[in-house]
Parts: C-alpha cells; structure tokens; sequence
C-alpha cells in the first residue's frame, strides 16, 4: 500500500470517528453519563498523545545536540544516602531534621541540605552593567574565540554543587568554543564520587575525568590538569561555583588580545546559608593584601578609577587575585612557571602568583563584565601536614623568601611564628625568578601597588599586640559592629594582625577600632572614616594606649575590651606592638602628644617628685586625723555600749512577752485541734449515719424492684399460658373447619358419582329401548317379499353397522358432556374465586367473628 493511500484511509477513519463522536454527543437520547465519559476519554487520549509527541521530540532533540539538550532540559535530582538512625529522637518514629542539617552543614561548611533541593539548572539575573552589555556587542563572534580549556579541581566536593557548576557551564557558556571541561579528581574519599559521579558525567560528553592516585592537593591537581589540557586558553575553576551569562566570551577576547595579560571574573559570593548570589557590591573593588600575607578586598583607589576613566566596563589592574579562578594562555602559564610544585595543598598560591605574574613582565586584570558565583564556606578547611604546619603556612613562607626581598623582614614582625615554619627548598624558584628576570619587590610596590601602606613610612607599630596577662589584641572575627576582644596569642597574624597608622587609627582587615567613652565596653570595629574621634588611638613610650574620644586608657577583661581612666603605671594598660617604626614614632608624638596631654619621661619624673610631696604632706595630715578620729571613737564606743546595755534589757523584756505570747497561743492551738478533732468525729459519725440510711434504702428499692420483676415474670407467664390456649383452641376449631370442609367435599364427590351413575343408567336404558325397536322392526319386515329379502338384510346390516358406530361413538360423547361439565365447573370457580378475592378481607373478618363465637360458646358450655 502506497503511503499517499495509507494517509487517505487513516484521514478518512478520523473523519468518521470524529463524525460519529460529535453525533453522539449531538444525540438528545444518550446518557450523560456516557457523554462525560466520552469527553474524558477524547481528553485523555489527546493528553496521553501530546507526552509521547513531546517524548519522542526531547529523544530526537537529545540526539541531534546534546549540549542544547542539556542548556535547555537538564534538571537531575542529586538525593543523598546518609544514615538517618543518627538522628532520630528518644521517639524513633520522630527524626530531628534540623540535627540532619546542621550534619550536613558541618559536612561541607556551607547549607549542603539546601544545595540538594535546588535546582541543578537554576539561573540567575545576569549582573552586567549596561556598558558591559554594550561593549559585549564589539567582541569576537563565537566562532572567532580560542579553543578553551577548563580546569576543575574537586576533594569530596558536594555532588550537588558540582553539577550545578557543570550546568552552568553548558547554559552560560558557548561550547563550540569550549575544547574540554577537564576534572581533576583528587583522590576523593565519597563513594557518591565514584561510579555515581561517572554515571553523572556521562551526560556531559565534553567533561574529562583525571583521577589521582595519590592526593596531590590542589596546586599539583591543577598543574596535571593543564599539562592534559589542549585548549589554547585555560580557565581554572573552583568545584563550587555557578558562572554567569556573558562571563566567558570577554574574558577569552582579552586573554586573545594579550597573551601576557591574566584575566580574573569578578568573584561574586554565593551565601552559605541561603546560597542565594550577591553580585552587586563586588564591581567596586580590586584585589590586594595585607602584610601578613593574607588576601584582602579593598576599595579601587581613585588613581585607577580615573586611569580606567570612570567606564564601568574597562577592567581592573588588580595588584593581586583572590583566588584560583582566572583565564590565562596555555603557553604563558607555562613559560612564568605554571604553579609552584613545591607549594602544598592550597594556600597563598594566588599571592605568589599575582607577585609573579606583574614582577615578571605580565599583567593582572579583573575583568569586571565577567562574573562568577562562588560558595565561601563558614569556615576554612585547613589542612595540616605531616609536620604539624598548615599548608598555608609553609606555602606563605615560600612566598616571602622568594619575592619579597627586603620587605621579608616587615612580614617576620608581623608573623613571628614565619621563622619557625620550614618552606621547603626553593631555589628553583629563586632560579626561576633569575631566569625570568622579574623586577623588584620595592618596583612592584612603587608601580603596581603604591597605595599599599609600608612600615617604614605609615605603621607607628604593626604585627600582633601583646597586652596584659600574656594575651593579643584580636577582632574575633572581623564585621563591621564586631566587638573586639583578645586571646592566646599565635603568631600567625590573621584576626591578631594589628596597624597603627600614622593618622591615629588601630587597623584590623581594613576596618579601625573605635571606641565609645560613654560606654567603656563598646570597643567595636567600624569602617575607617578618617575623622578620628572614637577611632584615633595614642601609644606611649611606656606602651600605654590611650583612646582619643574619651582620654581613657585601653585594657581587658579577660575577653573584651575596656576603657578605664590612665594610670601610666598600670601594667594592665599597657600593650606592646611586635614591631614598632621608630622614625613614624617620633613624628607621631610630635603631633599628637599634646591633645594627648602626654608627656616626657623627665617631664613626669618632676611630676612624680611633686607627687610623693604631696604624698607625704597628705600622709602627715592623714595622720593628725587619724589621732582625732582615735578619740572620736572612743567615745563613741562608751556610748555604743550604754546604748548596747539598754538594748539588751529591752531585748529580755520582749523575749518574755514573746514567751507569754507564745504560750497563750499554743495553749489557743491545742484547743482548737481538739476541737477540730470532736468536729472530724461528728463528721464521721454523721457519714456512717448516711451511709447506713443510704445502704437501707438501696436494700429497700432492691426488694421492690424484685417483687415487680417476680410479677412481671407472673404476668407474663399468664399471659404466654393465655396466648398458648387461645393458640390451642384456634388449632382445634381450624382442624373442626377442615373436618367439616371434606366432609362437605365427600359428600359433594358422592352426589356427583350418584348423578354420573343415574345419567350411565338413563343412556343405558335409552340404548336398550333403541335395540327393541330395532327388533321389533326386523320381524315386522321379515314378512315382507322373497324378493326384497335380499334388499332388506343389506338394509339390516347397514343399520346394525351405524349401531356399532353409535356405540363406539358413545364414550366420546360421554367424555364431551364430562368435559363440558367441567368446563362449566370451572367457570364457575373462577366466579367464585374472583368473589371470595373481592371479599377476602370480609371473608377473614367472618372468620374471626366465627372464632369469636365458637370460643364463647366453649367457655360457656365449660362453665355449664
């Protein structure tokens, strides 16, 4: 059969299907019922229709391009298996979800709970300025951008968060331009990264997967990574991001434009609680750090916004990168050394990098029409090593004694605890350095970040603060409004890495310590504002620091700090900086000291010579009144003790009233439990009175209620006997009835055989009277001629012939009159029946009557 025929008859069909449907619901005699079910089954099948057409079209479409499948259908759910029976409540059938979640928090340090339950495809509003949008219309085609590779590291990353990362890729990023999406398996310890993890990435046919087999940590992982990469351009990623639309075309055209220059995203932060994204307030800063090597976000400076134009989309020259996401030629990274191998697990990378980076003949950019969501979990997850060192610290360590030459003793202040850390041998980097020929730590400070505060010319003291009982000034945690307090000293710097800036201010992670003097315990962190006030601080040369607003001295409670009034001599005023500039010192007090009302060591020791006169001119006079207040007492002791002997007599005289009183009283008490006692005796006597009445009568209403049951039960035995003998003589008169019934029928049947018999013996005698006729008339003819005898007996025969047949017909006749009896018996029943059915009620009502007076007559023959 052709196909243009098949069409024709399966149109044809539908037609007539159609035709006789809508008859049928047309049709005034069909149920409603059978309509609504034909309606449901049309919109059933054509429901059932539509999920396999859209079936079909999503195989087909999956087939045909499945990164298009993937940007615009994939959506997996990630459940995970953790073993609930930890968390159940005293009540097993009750399960403690908030204990499940914080589990899982602590699992990963950010809402892993969450991170299950949203969307692995959710999308974001896109941050962009409207520059950014305009100036993404000048970029290269898609087509035109270097073959890309993206490197991504991952240690028991959350499933979750890392195909959410994947997804991302495929919905914000244009694959043609992506060679590969390589991830580095660093030896994870989850199961669900296994052969879960496999299963998953076998729906991403471009994602490689490099697994360790040994754990290298991050660095060494993303230097294998990129040595297996063959894309011109490499992007490293972290495992918990989410990019965003318009992040990667920009980013790759710079890259392409300079092959020396190193783009950075702006790093946006995903929260880890909401895991909602907040981009908005990233754009308006660039990456720098602090002298403890730690990284820092700090404000652009007005040098570079007015350098950059004021243009919201030209990018930043950022004197360092916060981190591990950035794009770089493949070529470059490895002819500036790729990643320190020497370095462990991950930590300060970024920084030896970024110094790297500019000191040796490249540039560093935030590209800030590129943007990319990180996780910043609660807390860091630092890894020790074998010595008992962070990786941080040794990493750090390495970073110093490579680049930064002079300055490596400014970081040593600042963190004492760096002597003591082994860094590893580092003279292929020093040769590396030499070989690159990179410039200066002092050039890099002076061309790429001069903004960046130096020791020598703007720290009066820098580095950890020693104070009272052997403990460290520390910001607990830095935040704006954050109180301030101190703890065991470390060394590490970090939250105890201190700045008193020339200006006056205490410095912590770019916010400054300000202090309320009406409120000595409200020492807490706010934003530099420059004013001094509350935020201008004063050290001595005894190491005494002293606030501005108030004029009070700072010190401790053990846990937070404090201002109280100056005491110079109070070692629980004094505070000792790890380095101290000597130079910046000496101006410091110039300017300061007299707002301060701080004085020299020689002006205080005239003071303290003045005081200790004063001293001994008060002890004088302390001591002559000391002898008059000596008489004074003794006076007033003859008087306390004449008042003391009045005070005992009266004291006796209501100890015996109180004993009087206290006598009548119990003696009142003892009365009154005897009569409560009497009282208690009639009350129970009165209750056993009741009780025995209320026992009485319930026997009383028991032998009653008896008797009516005994006569109850009488009575109805009576009545059941009466019932038993009106039952008995109905039975005898309704067996009487029957009785006179057949003999009536006997007599009846009697009657009617009698009259049978009587009707027998009439055709009998009738029969007979016939034969003697016929008789008398053969001999009457029997003399008639010879010749007509002949004649005569063939006569004779044929007569004595319709004799037989008149006796044969004889019994039918007679069966005729019987069944026309019958036939008139039985009308006449039918009559009857038809009366005694009209008057069936009547009839049983003269039967009851006939009852009635038959049993009369019964009763009065027994009474006769």
């Amino acid at each position: 059969m052709k196909g243009s025929d098949l069409r024709i008859k399966l149109l044809t069909l539908k037609h007539h299907i159609h035709q006789q449907l809508l008859e049928f619901l047309a049709s005034p005699n069909a149920p409603i019922y059978l309509k609504v079910i034909g309606v449901s089954l049309v919109f059933f099948l054509f429901i059932l229709f539509v999920q396999i057409v859209s079936l079909i079209w999503t195989l087909i479409s999956y087939h045909r391009d499945p990164i298009a499948y993937l940007r615009e259908y994939y959506d997996p759910l990630t459940p995970r298996y953790v073993d609930t029976s930890d968390f159940r409540t005293s009540d097993e059938n009750v399960f403690d979800l908030n204990a499940y979640r914080e589990e899982l928090f602590k699992l990963n340090e950010f809402n892993t709970y969450l991170s299950d339950q949203l969307p692995i495809n959710r999308k974001h509003k896109d941050p962009r300025s409207e520059s950014c949008r305009i100036a993404a219309k000048r970029l290269p085609q898609d087509s035109e951008l270097a073959s890309t590779s993206i490197i991504i590291v991952m240690y028991n990353e959350e499933l979750s968060t890392l195909l959410r990362t994947l997804v991302s890729i495929v919905l914000n990023t244009p694959m043609e331009s992506v060679q590969e999406v390589i991830i580095v398996d660093d030896k994870s310890s989850r199961d669900e990264l296994g052969r879960r993890l496999d299963k998953e990435m076998g729906q991403f046919p471009f994602v490689k997967i490099i697994r360790n087999s040994k754990r290298e940590g991050l660095i060494r992982s993303r230097i294998i990574g990129s040595k297996a990469a063959v894309g011109k351009v490499l992007i490293f990623l972290d495992s918990h991001v989410e990019v965003l639309e318009g992040w990667f075309p920009t980013i790759v055209a710079r890259v392409m434009e300079d092959r020396k220059t190193v783009v950075c995203p702006v790093i946006a932060t995903i929260d880890h609680t909401t895991l909602n994204l907040i981009a908005d307030k990233y754009t308006g800063i660039w990456g720098a750090w602090d002298w403890d090597m730690s990284f820092r976000w700090r404000p652009i400076p007005p040098r570079e916004q007015q350098r950059r134009g004021f243009d919201d989309s030209a990018p930043i020259r950022s004197p360092a990168m916060s981190g591990g996401i950035f794009a770089i030629d493949k070529e470059y990274f490895f002819e500036i050394g790729a990643y320190d191998p020497g370095m462990k697990i991950w930590g300060a990378e970024n920084l030896e990098m970024s110094f790297r980076i500019w000191m040796c003949g490249g540039a560093l950019e935030i590209n800030t029409c590129s943007f990319v969501g990180h996780i910043f979990r609660r807390t860091g997850l630092v890894t020790q090593t074998v010595t008992g060192e962070t990786a941080l610290q040794q990493n750090t360590k390495r970073v110093v004694d490579v680049w930064l030459d002079e300055y490596k003793d400014s970081f040593n202040a600042a963190v004492p605890s760096n002597e003591k850390v082994e860094g590893g041998d580092i003279v292929s980097r020093v040769l590396l350095r030499q070989r690159l020929k990179c410039r200066s730590f002092s050039w890099y400070l002076r061309e790429v970040f001069p903004d960046q505060p130096r020791p020598e010319r703007d720290f009066v003291g820098f580095g950890e603060v020693r104070g009272p009982s052997d403990v460290c000034l520390d910001n607990l945690g830095p935040g704006v409004g954050h109180q301030v307090g101190v703890f065991s000293c470390h060394g590490k710097g970090q939250n105890q890495f201190w700045k008193l800036m020339a200006s006056g201010e205490l410095v912590s992670d770019n916010l400054c310590l300000d202090g309320d003097g009406e409120n000595p315990r409200k020492i807490v962190l706010y934003e530099c504002h420059g004013l001094r006030g509350n935020q201008q601080w004063f050290i001595t040369e005894d190491n005494v620091v002293m606030h501005g607003g108030s004029g009070k001295c700072l010190t401790h409670d053990g846990k937070f700090l404090q201002l109280l009034p100056c005491d110079m001599t109070d070692d629980r005023f004094k505070w000792k900086f790890a380095a101290i500039s000597q130079d910046v010192l000496k101006k410091f007090h110039v300017l300061y000291a007299k707002q301060f009302g701080y004085t020299t060591k020689a002006e205080r020791a005239k003071k303290e010579a003045e005081r200790k006169k004063r001293k001994e001119e008060e002890a004088k006079k302390r001591a002559e009144q000391e002898k008059e207040r000596e008489k004074k007492r003794a006076e007033e002791e003859a008087a306390r003790k004449e008042a003391e002997k009045k005070r005992e007599e009266k004291e006796k005289l209501e100890k015996e009233k109180a004993a009087k009183a206290a006598a009548e009283k119990e003696k009142d008490e003892e009365e009154f439990r005897k009569w409560r006692a009497e009282k208690q005796r009639l009350e129970e006597e009165a209750k056993r009175r009741r009780e025995a009445e209320d026992e009485d009568k319930r026997k009383f209403e028991e032998e009653q209620r008896r008797k009516r049951e005994e006569e109850d039960k009488k009575k109805a035995e009576e009545e059941r006997k009466r019932r038993e003998e009106e039952a008995e003589e109905r039975r005898k008169f309704e067996e009487e009835k029957r009785l006179r019934q057949e003999k009536e029928a006997e007599e009846k049947r009697l009657a009617e055989e009698k009259e049978k018999e009587e009707r027998e013996k009439a055709e009998k005698e009738n029969k007979e009277k016939a034969m003697e006729e016929k008789e008398k008339l053969k001999e009457e003819t029997k003399a008639e001629d010879d010749d007509n005898t002949q004649e005569e007996e063939a006569v004779i025969e044929k007569d004595d012939n319709d004799d037989n047949d008149s006796a044969k017909d004889q019994p039918e006749k007679e069966e005729d009159n019987q069944e026309i009896v019958k036939s008139g018996e039985l009308e006449v029943k039918e009559k009857l029946d038809l009366n005694s059915e009209s008057d069936q009620k009547g009839v049983v009502d003269d039967e009851m009557k006939e009852f009635l007076a038959w049993k009369a007559a019964q009763k009065k023959k027994l009474m006769n």
